[in-house]
Order: C-alpha cells, then structure tokens, then sequence
C-alpha cells in the first residue's frame, strides 16, 4: 500500500503546483500546444507554447534541459515513460527565472537536478525581516508589512501563488524580493566551471555563461553525433532579442563565443527551433545595430532620433520587431554614450 500512498502523495501534489502555474501566466505568442519533436538522432525537443526544451535519450535514461514549469513537466513526464522506456536520469537548469526552471521536482524521483551554483543564491530566502521592496510597497493597504492576496496587484497578483512560499496566503518582502520562485527546486548537482555528464554512451557539456539576464546563465552541448546546443532566452531563432544591452561590447563578445562552438541544431528556449546560422544571424543583427546606432550618436542625434532612424529594415520579419527594436536602440544609445 504505501508505494500506492507515495504516489497519490506525489499526484496531488503535482496537480496543486500545476494550478498554481496555469499556462496563462506565460508569455504568450503564435506557438501554441505541447508538442514533442525529434532534432537528430537521439535528440528531441518540447515544446509548451512558446516555450522549448531539449531531451536525449539513451539506454541508460533521459538529459532534460528546461523543466519549464510543473504543469508541462508533468505532462512531458508521462509522455517519456510511455514512448522511450526509460526514467530523467539528469535535469539541467539554463538559469533561475521562473519559467523556465520550475516544476524539476516532478523528476526528482529518478533524477538528479543539475544547476550553476549562483542558483542557490537566487533561491535563498532573504532574513525574515526583510522590509516590502518600495515598489511594491503600495500594495500593503492594511500596512502590516505583507502583502494579502487580496491587497495584490500586478505580477504579484498574477504569480502570487510563486511568489508565496510558505502558503501563508501573504507575500512577505523577504517572498517579494526572493520573486516568484516557490516552484524553482534547488539543484542537488551544482558547478562552477563547465562539466560533461556521460550517460548511455553520450556526452552532454553543461557549459556556464554568465550574461546580463542571468548570472547562473549555461548553454548546454549534446556531442558523440548530435551536435545541438541549446541556450535560453539571450540567443534567439529568428526573433529580435529582448532588453537593451544586446549589442554591448561584453554581451556581443559573450554570443561570439556561442557560434564558436561546434553544433548545427541551436535551440532557444522561445520560439521556432534553429540551426547553427540562425546564432549568425542573430550575432549580425547585434552588429549592425552597434554600427547604426554609433553612426547616429557621431550625427548627433538624441535617443528619440536614434530610435526614429534606426530602423533595422532588414530584420522587420523578425519576431517582436516592434516591440523590441526601440529598446534594443535605446540600450545601445545608452551603452555607448555613458560617461560623455
């Protein structure tokens, strides 16, 4: 009976943290469904909407990239057991930010969770004395230094139930600084410079790189014949890349050292899935933006200008072009200009 118990334990458990990470609270765009794909030889992809992973699959057990969150990996769960015979041997974290690493204590029955160790700093609690931050700190209306679930507003009203780690039905501003993590398991198998991992006759290299959007940032490279990287979010397949320090000199020498690499299939962690020449691409986009801007700031041209002139028409086919482009531009006016 109680290998029976365990599991009922373990679905409930499940089905609870799954409802409180509803599909919806994912950034949405055309990629719609949960899909499963192979790439090359034992290499496969899934997807959640606009959300990818990245599995392989050998006689010993399954590498997962990208838990993405508990609803999906319970789902991908399922499908594994029953189409590949074999447990998630290893799970690897690209880095701490909700989305993509909740929901790894699905596997954690047979798997061993793989993360950089500045992860663990991102998921320590701060003191419990921790102080609302003041930009949430309106939201308290009743002042008694935390936030209800019915005072929220905002992404804490959105991701409340990541934001609450005790369950208390209150957000502490120890929980609102930490941020919404309550579904991000800690790593059992942290490192700090890069690591293989060997398993049914396959190499996988964990490979850390650190960039502005995440300190505990690592690509990840399946060797032995596949030859397919994967790398979340700061790379992307035919997207304009978001934030405005893209085209930095740090950020375009970081993704540099990406297209050095050997591999033909890239995935990123959004959108279509990529080959080796889309991380040209998208290190040329990067380029050509620091040319346009540079030339604009020598014209003496304001941020505002540089944003009407640079246009990057060559890339208007490029996924959230509209929304990125002026922030991209902006992020470099600004990079280039400090301290003038």
């Amino acid at each position: 009976m109680k290998p029976f118990i365990v599991a009922m334990i373990f679905c409930a458990a499940s089905a609870a943290a799954a409802s409180a990470q509803p599909r919806a609270i994912y950034q949405q765009t055309q990629y719609k469904g949960q899909e499963i794909g192979k790439l090359t030889g034992d290499i496969y992809y899934a997807r959640m909407d606009d959300y990818l992973s990245v599995f392989l699959v050998t006689p010993d057990g399954i590498v997962l990239v990208e838990p993405i969150g508990t609803e999906f990996a319970t789902w991908l769960k399922g499908e594994l057991s029953a189409r590949f015979k074999v447990p998630v041997k290893f799970v690897i974290y690209s880095h701490h930010h909700w989305d993509h690493a909740s929901g790894a204590a699905v596997y954690a029955d047979t798997a061993r969770i793989v993360g950089h160790e500045a992860m663990l700093k991102r998921l320590a609690m701060p003191p419990a004395d921790t102080p609302l931050p003041q930009n949430v700190r309106a939201q308290d209306a009743n002042a008694n230094g935390r936030i209800e679930s019915s005072e929220a507003q905002g992404a804490i009203r959105t991701q409340f139930a990541l934001y609450d780690a005790d369950r208390d039905g209150t957000v502490t501003g120890a929980e609102a600084v930490r941020g919404p993590l309550s579904f991000v398991r800690p790593p059992d198998l942290t490192y700090r410079d890069a690591i293989t991992i060997h398993i049914g006759g396959k190499r996988v290299e964990v490979i850390p790189k650190p960039t502005a959007h995440a300190d505990d940032n690592t690509v990840v490279r399946f060797v032995d014949g596949t030859n397919v990287l994967f790398a979340s979010d700061w790379i992307t397949v035919h997207r304009v890349p978001f934030g405005g320090d893209v085209a930095t000199t740090e950020e375009l020498a970081l993704a540099k050292t990406i297209d050095s690499l050997e591999f033909d299939y890239f995935i990123c962690s959004h959108g279509m899935v990529g080959r080796k020449a889309d991380v040209a691409a998208n290190i040329r986009y990067r380029e050509e933006l620091r040319a346009a801007v540079s030339k604009a700031v020598a014209a003496g041209q304001t941020l505002e200008q540089a944003q009407s002139s640079v246009t990057m028409d060559a890339y208007k086919d490029w996924e959230f072009y509209e929304q990125q482009r002026p922030a991209n531009v902006a992020g470099t006016y600004r990079a280039l200009t400090a301290g003038r």
